[in-house]
């Protein structure tokens, strides 16, 4: 599916990218085949990037752009002749990864008040327990007590 944006004078974007089917029902008698319509650039979506544990869009990139999102850190910039989404990702204040891990940490006393044997792990931002779960393909469950993986339905 091929998008093509709207653009001034300078090649500056106006609007959202639109399908090439709405771009040829506004211009007919144009060869498509010879590139865009004179004040119109073809146009790349590029999907988000997948995020760092400690990671996170740049809210303050974007603005109106970005509102069929969660989030802004979303531009559209011309690379390589071409408009394309441009995601812009930073790395969380010393205050953000903290909070996020207080939050991890939170959610799991929550949910498993008595398994105090499981630790957090900075790098990944979770809670492990003291032996990995087996990878057998089989489901199983923490059993505090004994500190053992109980398989499921077993």
């Amino acid at each position: 599916m091929k998008l093509y944006i709207k653009v001034d004078e300078n090649n500056v974007h106006i609007e959202h990218p639109h399908f090439e089917k709405n771009v040829r029902e506004l211009y007919p008698d144009h060869d498509f085949d010879e590139g865009a319509p004179s004040g119109w650039m073809e146009f790349v979506r590029v999907e988000p990037p997948q995020l760092g544990v400690y990671e996170v869009f740049d809210e303050t990139i974007g603005g109106n752009i970005a509102l069929a999102f969660e989030h802004n850190g979303l531009s559209y910039e011309i690379v390589d002749g071409v408009y394309k989404d441009v995601w812009h990702t930073r790395n969380m204040t010393t205050e953000e990864k903290l909070e996020k891990q207080n939050a991890v940490k939170a959610d799991f006393s929550a949910l498993h008040p008595t398994w105090t044997s499981w630790t957090f792990n900075e790098e990944t931002c979770r809670m492990e327990p003291p032996i990995p779960v087996p990878s057998d393909g089989n489901v199983y469950i923490w059993n505090e007590e004994n500190q053992t993986w109980v398989l499921l339905n077993a």
